[in-house]
């Protein structure tokens, strides 16, 4: 386990955790970033898993991710970390979670063979430093571009 991750605890969000977690991608997603409150929380929120990322001693959310089963993928969403905290590698600790979650629990996503996430253009970098590769064409999502990315579950399959 990474020392970052001993400083920065993640795990499955409780529903108090979730109800911050929420909170903070209003913050980045709808103040900052200008997406449309109406999608915060959105109809995938209830049967998604919610990953946190805690600040040291606090007990306060500062990183989030969902995860969600289609029947070819998981999907990771709704990415991000609270913008104090961010350029600390939090984003990247919080996408290694999120993948060794989705092994670790294979019963679960169980014919899924990727992992697929839409990034927004300016995001792209981060994504594929975490090893995702960009499939398809651009894409709208509530007036921002945005591209599909994904990465091959089998190798962390075998690898675990």
């Amino acid at each position: 386990m990474p020392a970052a991750q001993l400083e920065y605890p993640i795990h499955v969000a409780s529903a108090t955790e979730f109800a911050e977690a929420l909170n903070l991608r209003i913050r980045v997603f709808v103040d900052i970033q200008n997406f449309s409150r109406e999608l915060e929380p959105d109809e995938h929120d209830p049967t998604a898993t919610h990953i946190v990322m805690l600040a040291p001693q606090e007990n306060k959310v500062i990183g989030t991710l969902r995860i969600l089963k289609s029947p070819a993928a998981a999907k990771i969403g709704r990415v991000v970390v609270a913008p104090e905290y961010q350029g600390r590698g939090l984003g990247r600790l919080l996408m290694l979670y999120a993948e060794r979650h989705i092994v670790e629990n294979r019963e679960e996503y169980a014919g899924c063979e990727v992992i697929k996430l839409g990034s927004q253009m300016n995001k792209i970098s981060f994504y594929e430093r975490c090893g995702y590769a960009r499939k398809g064409e651009v894409f709208d999502d509530d007036g921002s571009p945005h591209v599909w990315m994904v990465k091959d579950i089998k190798p962390l399959m075998q690898s675990s």
